[in-house]
């Protein structure tokens, strides 16, 4: 008799540890799923984020505003400002896409003083109502030889006017990122965003950060109108 209930314990205990066994499965299963979904939310999120920077970039009103003398790509008329990096932290709810007086430059030896240091994002600075995302625009002249005619804005050609052409082309790169998936801190977060474009990706996946890298090529200008 004690033999018998003995072996039923044993079938039992048996049972209980193939129970648990499968449902352990289960619910790391689910743990995947959820990281999986919560990832693709995430860079949907960063996605829609770095996009409307761009479709910003691309507004013909405001580049017709930024070919003004204080304006991001009149910036890189100057010969001495040709290889910076011309900086800004993107915030929707601003009045002003861009300032100069609220930019930053990267210079090629990585000076970033050359202008002051009010345009890289603090870690308050979201470019979002939901207080989650922080987006820095990174503008870059594009100094490889180009293409015939590529200076050309589209819509205009040679032989209509004697002025000239101002052109620029332009690489612009939008970063944005969600520092509260991750355990960097302020200080962390705000000197990665001092680096330049091509290390800032590599510093956030550094501290493991979820980001995401939008890059686009313009060639931004216009034809001055001829006066009497």
């Amino acid at each position: 008799m004690n033999r018998q209930q003995g072996m039923n314990l044993i079938i039992v205990l048996n049972l209980i540890l193939l129970i648990t066994a499968v449902s352990t499965l289960a619910v790391r299963s689910s743990i995947v799923g959820l990281k999986v979904a919560t990832n693709s939310h995430i860079q949907a999120l960063l996605m829609e984020n770095s996009d409307a920077a761009l479709f910003n970039m691309e507004d013909p009103r405001l580049v017709a505003r930024q070919l003004a003398q204080d304006g991001m790509y009149s910036y890189f008329t100057a010969s001495e400002n040709g290889e910076d990096e011309l900086v800004f932290c993107y915030r929707a709810a601003a009045t002003d896409f861009f300032r100069l007086d609220q930019a930053s430059v990267i210079t090629p030896n990585g000076v970033t003083t050359k202008i002051g240091e009010q345009g890289f994002c603090k870690a308050n600075q979201f470019a979002t109502g939901r207080a989650a995302i922080l987006a820095q625009v990174y503008l870059k002249k594009n100094l490889e030889s180009s293409a015939p005619l590529s200076q050309l804005i589209q819509g205009t050609s040679l032989g209509q006017s004697l002025l000239p052409i101002a052109s620029h082309q332009i690489g612009v790169t939008v970063i944005s990122v969600l520092p509260s998936f991750s355990q960097i801190s302020s200080a962390q977060l705000e000197a990665c965003f001092k680096k330049r474009a091509s290390e800032v990706s590599q510093c956030f996946n550094q501290y493991n950060v979820p980001y995401n890298t939008q890059h686009a090529d313009y060639v931004v200008g216009g034809q001055p109108n001829q006066t009497d």
